[in-house]
């Protein structure tokens, strides 16, 4: 059975993978993983999060994958004495001088090679399993057939795969367009600051809407092509493998990655719970009966317009969509249910009233669009909306009035154009 990878940027996000079906998580630490911005996790709430996902008996695995200089070199021995600490299921390092200092600091913690790594081939993959590396996160430009080469060479080596998300323009991450825009004169920071894309803090330039200038006209602008939509030339599509799940398990991919540190708890639920279901069809030799729902699923929130990257063919003449950049769905997180009894204790995130659509959501695809919802403030007292400034309770009715119990954890989500 592959494992299923999700990402989590906080503490609620980690149980929001869980209860979708992720049997993993990867996050971050402090300042030190590649997503900077995300909200990641403190010290405190990493001992927690890493005893809490043993105590349900999954795993997690704690990024620490910058290119660290040497003036780096105290916080990142202060982390890996820590990760030894709370003895985490893995770290993610791409440095060679972080992988030297984790063997010394951290000898017992399962060593993960990022993608930041870009191990493209089957020797590199040998010389990290040879110097200790458990798990590979192959480069995103591999194919399946140099997949299963290096599964063939080295049987015994963990590899992870992104099977959905965003796919960099440059190789696997490494990019220095996020410094050179970021640069004093160019963009809009302070001083001598850059944004750099190899110390976690991406600018995510490669999504910019680009022109063409010419010296002698510098008035004048060019569209590179002339799509109505403007010019997106770095903009890859995303990845998308959810139709492609068996040959990516026949390929000896070990675990299924999504991408997303920084996204939503309603991406989380939603792609998750989707791969969930096809990986345990496919495994259980079970119909996709639920296709049509899986496929609506993935259009539950924004994204680029899907392809399979570069696991079928090198992508020259489709990687790149020249669409807008603008970002189109009508659904929206509505709450959370926080605990179950007479009354499920609500978190709220929108505002929502009494008659807006709603739709419960869980694991194992429950979804249950309800025809009322009655909605109790923190005294029991009816109210016709929730804000989510307050604390609520609630009873869930489907569409025939009959009462539906929900779980801990079920989302409610809401129609919304915007």
């Amino acid at each position: 059975m592959p494992e299923l990878l999700a990402p989590a940027g906080n503490f609620e996000k980690l149980k929001v993978a869980f209860h979708y079906g992720a049997d993993a998580v990867y996050a971050g630490l402090d300042k030190l993983s590649l997503r900077a911005n995300a909200d990641n996790f403190t010290r405190d709430e990493l001992a927690q999060a890493v005893e809490y996902t043993h105590a349900i008996g999954k795993k997690i695995y704690i990024a620490l994958n910058i290119y660290f200089m040497p003036e780096h070199e105290a916080r990142i021995i202060d982390a890996l004495i820590f990760l030894a600490d709370i003895n985490p299921d893995g770290m993610i390092i791409s440095d060679m001088g972080t992988f030297y200092l984790a063997k010394k600091y951290a000898p017992k913690v399962a060593v993960h090679i990022s993608t930041q790594a870009n191990c493209t081939n089957q020797y590199a993959a040998m010389m990290y399993s040879s110097i200790g590396a458990n798990r590979v996160v192959l480069a995103r430009e591999l194919g399946l057939d140099a997949i299963q080469t290096i599964r063939k060479v080295l049987p015994d080596l963990e590899l992870e795969v992104f099977v959905h998300g965003a796919m960099c323009i440059a190789y696997s991450g490494r990019c220095l367009l996020s410094s050179y825009m970021t640069a004093k004169g160019l963009g809009t920071q302070k001083d001598d600051e850059t944004r750099s894309a190899n110390q976690g803090d991406c600018a995510h330039s490669c999504r910019w809407e680009f022109f063409l200038k010419e010296k002698t006209r510098k008035d004048d602008t060019f569209d590179i092509s002339s799509d109505e939509n403007g010019t997106y030339i770095l903009s890859s599509k995303d990845i998308c493998m959810i139709d492609h799940v068996k040959d990516l398990i026949d390929a000896g991919v070990s675990s299924f990655k999504i991408e997303g540190r920084m996204k939503s708890i309603l991406y989380i639920s939603s792609i998750v719970r989707a791969y969930r279901y096809v990986i345990d069809c496919i495994q259980s030799g079970n119909s996709l009966d639920k296709a049509d729902q899986v496929y609506q699923e993935l259009d539950v929130v924004s994204h680029r317009e899907f392809s399979t990257g570069f696991f079928y063919k090198k992508p020259y003449e489709y990687a790149n969509i020249a669409g807008s950049a603008e970002y189109k769905r009508n659904t929206r997180l509505a709450g959370m249910v926080l605990s179950v009894g007479e009354k499920a204790a609500l978190k709220i995130y929108n505002k929502v009233a009494s008659t807006d659509k709603l739709t419960l959501i869980g694991k194992n695809m429950k979804t249950i669009k309800l025809g009322q919802v009655r909605f109790f403030d923190k005294n029991g007292n009816p109210t016709e909306e929730a804000k989510h400034t307050e604390s609520f309770f609630g009873i869930f009715y489907d569409t025939d009035g009959n009462i539906v119990e929900p779980e801990e954890m079920d989302i409610l989500r809401m129609e919304s154009n915007f």
